[in-house]
Parts: structure tokens; sequence; C-alpha cells
């Protein structure tokens, strides 16, 4: 069965492909959100609502707790890990692999659950979104199996 290598970012995702692991890798999908380019101004659709000051007559505005680049970034994570869940799910794919900056790699982590999890052959902190199929292959060996 396949193994894939999830290579990410904000603004992209590309799933590269390894039927067996003395085969060369190829690109299958690329997924691309590009709310990641935009501006936090033109994210927002409104400002905060207000919320009474208890025991006064005044109001304060009411915070949010994830800004709206990080709302987005949370969206696009959870868009992937799906994506990949489909896959495990279909029996696609039996393992993955997965590579991006620290703290889109934190994101995705958080977006898994316990199946696609255990399905986490090996990841790595690194922007690999621009890479090659090779350079993406040659960042897990010899951990591809």
């Amino acid at each position: 069965m396949p193994t894939w290598i999830v290579v990410a970012d904000a603004f992209k995702a590309r799933i590269f492909q390894q039927d067996s692991p003395k085969d060369p890798a190829r690109e299958i999908e690329s997924l691309v959100h590009p709310a990641a380019r935009q501006k936090t101004s033109d994210l927002i659709s409104d400002s905060p609502g207000a919320q009474p000051n208890a025991g006064s007559s005044g109001t304060h505005g009411m915070q949010e707790k994830v800004t709206p680049r990080q709302a987005e970034d949370q969206r696009f994570a959870r868009d992937v890990i799906d994506r990949v869940r489909h896959a495990l799910n279909d029996n696609t794919i039996r393992q993955f692999y997965m590579a991006a900056p620290p703290h889109f790699l934190g994101l995705l982590r958080a977006a898994m659950d316990d199946r696609v999890s255990k399905a986490l052959a090996g990841d790595l902190d690194k922007n690999l979104s621009g890479a090659t199929a090779d350079e993406a292959c040659a960042a897990f060996k010899p951990r591809l199996t």
C-alpha cells in the first residue's frame, strides 16, 4: 500500500505518493489556501461585539481568543488532515510522513485524531512546501518504509 509524504505551510500543501520504498515519489495532489496571503484586515468581517460590564452601565469590547489569521491557518490545517484522514479511511494509504514549518506543524498535529496520529510515521519541523518529490523523500530517508 502506498505511503504519502505531505509537505505544507499555511498557504500550500503538496502530497507526494510513494508506492514502495524503492519507487520514486510523485506529486499526486496540491491544496492551496489563498486566504493565507490576505492581509489580516481583509480577513475581518466585522468588529468584535460589545458585552455589558457586570455591575456597571458601560460596555467593553469582547476580545477574540483567536486572531483571524490564526483561524485561517487552523482551518487549512484541518483541511489538510481531513484529506489524509479520507485516504486512510478509504485504505488508499497505510501511513504518511509530513513536514511543515514549526507553527504550522503544531496546527497539523492539533487537527489529528487518534486514527491519523497512529498512521503518522514521522514528521519534520521544516518548510519543504517548495521541494521536489525527490527532495521531500530525501528528507525522510532512511525512515521511509
